[in-house]
């Protein structure tokens, strides 16, 4: 046989809680940054972000694919959000955090595979978030 399947360990899952959907967006940033574990610098930044997308799934996933890919283009990372509006379908808002000179783990994309978002009969929210490391 040319070929066999070989087990690896290539993706990464969380599960996030909170109060609100805003909340969950901001935890769920906090989250993924803690995993990265960025070598902080001393430079403050704020990066203006917009997300539209068809649901409260693909927000989250677009949002945290967004501070990504800007993390990587201005070696920054992002540990909290302000945001300025926010809907079922839209985000709009700042990610804040600082320089950083380097991280102990990457993450190449945020997937939408197995991703939701869900509020509970109690009134909190979840989401699943799986990211291919």
């Amino acid at each position: 046989m040319p070929f066999c399947q070989l087990e690896h360990t290539a993706d990464l899952c969380f599960e996030v809680t909170a109060g609100s959907f805003a909340e969950l967006l901001g935890e769920a940033l906090r989250a993924m940054t803690e995993w990265i574990g960025p070598e902080w610098g001393t430079e403050q930044v704020e990066r203006p972000f917009r997300i539209d997308a068809p649901d409260r799934t693909a927000v989250l996933v677009d949002l945290l694919n967004e501070a990504l890919t800007l993390s990587q283009i201005h070696r920054e990372a992002y540990d909290a959000l302000v945001i300025r509006s926010i809907s079922a379908t839209f985000v709009e808002g700042s990610f804040v955090g600082k320089s950083i000179s380097g991280a102990r783990d990457e993450i190449k994309a945020v997937t939408y595979h197995g991703a939701k978002v869900e509020e509970r009969a109690d009134g909190s929210w979840m989401a699943m978030v799986l990211m291919d490391i």
